[in-house]
């Protein structure tokens, strides 16, 4: 089994990518600069593969008065274009699984997250419609939202004080980054029924509202 991901070299990209390697799948996982999805790009140099993950993004945090239209469009072309076109122009097998890393997001907002904001809601419809589209030939399409992830690069962006209180906070604490791989692993081997889905790894963050 072959799996596309991108944004296999990030903090919960690489933990995808280990998860799935140590699972005995084989992963194509380009870089940034191999694979550049800010821009016109080609994958026909790859295999036909078994399933594909989006783990690409990046995040602007800028209130909607103070946004740039150009990162607007990139914003939007990484996270969101790029997954529908990358459906479309990878080889991808019948009967495969495909995974658009999401985020809680998708479903909820705050303040200055407008750009990341729209990107997460609109590619949970793209999930949802290639979900219909390519159920022609038994793929899966599913969407997997992490909230807070315990990641090195979550404690940088956070202080103590503030990682303290997710801690005690959350219902089940802030979410080890292999329950995301783990769970990669379960679609891409196992999975025959779920699709259109978006499946929320939070911890019960949530349902709390916090």
């Amino acid at each position: 089994m072959t799996v596309f991901l991108t944004g296999g070299h990030g903090g919960i990209g690489s933990i995808i990518r280990t998860s799935l390697i140590e699972a005995g799948i084989e992963v194509i996982a380009p870089t940034s600069s191999e694979l550049n999805l800010s821009n016109e790009f080609d994958v026909s140099q790859y295999p036909a593969v078994d399933g594909f993950i989006h783990c690409a993004g990046i995040n602007n945090i800028a209130p909607y008065n103070r946004m740039r239209v150009d990162d607007l469009y990139r914003l939007l072309g990484i996270n969101t274009v790029s997954f529908v076109e990358l459906c479309n122009k990878l080889k991808i097998k019948d009967n495969s699984n495909i995974i658009a890393i999401g985020s809680l997001y998708a479903m909820s907002t705050k303040e200055g997250r407008i750009q990341y904001t729209m990107s997460k809601h609109a590619l949970y419809g793209a999930v949802k419609t290639l979900a219909l589209e390519l159920a022609y030939c038994k793929a899966k399409v599913n969407m997997i939202s992490p909230g807070f992830i315990d990641t090195p690069l979550t404690r940088k962006n956070n202080t103590q004080e503030r990682i303290d209180y997710l801690e005690e906070n959350i219902p089940l604490g802030m979410t080890n980054p292999l329950e995301i791989g783990n769970l990669c692993v379960y679609f891409m081997k196992h999975n025959q029924a779920i699709t259109g889905q978006n499946i929320v790894v939070d911890g019960g963050y949530s349902l709390k509202n916090i």
